[in-house]
């Protein structure tokens, strides 16, 4: 004959149960920027995600570009963006979406845009990129009528079939535009790891301040540039795209893949002279 389990044991054997499981939800508190001068930095919770959710929180982030479907052929689709334990993950994958715009076809992707516009701080994302020709990207990017800001913290592509050596790049960059074309900036560094960048989960930093940019991996500067253009508010980008005339569409072989971001974190300028700002 089975012994009843008596109220107080399984009370407190649910308790242990629910500190347990709440104890693995990411912590949302305050952070120390991971910068040497790290007093000089204030965590904003209201710009990062932990990701903790059920579903992408719809105050800070749109599920999509609101001003691009794409690049061909791959067509940007809202039910590609989810969160699944703790995790925000971007979907690529080959089919076809029945009256798609003329061109895109053969894949879909995702994307997501913060709805606020940041200018200045420091700015870090812990990933797994895509094992994909499909790409995985951060990137900061603000158009108007004049001119085009944009610096890409990286764009990875995590599988390649024909040439290998993408598969440990990391390339950061800048662009700066004034229309029309009246000045062009275009620059980037590819920066090659021992690793596939797709076998692994990295941290992604970016500090950008009204002096300089600096690009982080796994807490390693990779690269500096001094900030000679990029001065005004932009958005906060994670995407997926095909890249046809750079390092070419998927092989038959790949079916596109996951983008997955832990989280998303960052920190305003708390010196008075270089404030980060907020929109």
């Amino acid at each position: 004959m089975k012994k009843a389990i008596k109220p107080v044991v399984f009370a407190t054997v649910m308790l242990m149960f629910l500190v347990a499981c709440k104890s693995m939800e990411k912590p949302i508190g305050q952070k120390p920027a991971p910068l040497a001068d790290a007093v000089n930095w204030k965590y904003e919770p209201t710009i990062s995600d932990e990701f903790n959710g059920s579903r992408l929180d719809t105050i800070k982030w749109y599920d999509t570009n609101p001003t691009w479907i794409g690049r061909a052929p791959s067509l940007f689709r809202p039910s590609n963006v989810t969160l699944k334990k703790g995790w925000l993950v971007l979907t690529g994958k080959r089919e076809n979406v029945p009256n798609a715009p003329e061109g895109y076809h053969t894949f879909t992707s995702a994307a997501v845009q913060s709805k606020r516009k940041v200018l200045y701080g420091y700015f870090e994302i812990k990933c797994k990129p895509m094992h994909s020709a499909l790409s995985s990207a951060f990137w900061l990017y603000t158009p108007d009528s004049v001119k085009q800001e944009e610096i890409d913290i990286f764009e990875i592509c995590g599988r390649n079939d024909t040439d290998s050596s993408y598969e440990h790049t990391y390339f950061a960059t800048t662009h700066y535009i004034v229309k029309p074309e009246k000045l062009k900036i275009s620059d980037h560094v590819a920066h090659k790891t021992a690793y596939k960048l797709a076998d692994s989960t990295i941290v992604a930093g970016l500090k950008w301040t009204r002096e300089e940019i600096v690009w982080y991996l796994n807490g390693k500067e990779i690269r500096k540039r001094k900030n000679d253009f990029w001065h005004s508010p932009e958005t906060i980008n994670f995407d997926s795209e095909a890249f046809p005339t750079w390092w070419g569409l998927p092989s038959d072989e790949d079916n596109g893949g996951t983008f997955e971001i832990d989280y998303f974190r960052y920190w305003s300028q708390i010196n008075e002279n270089d404030k980060s700002y907020l929109n």
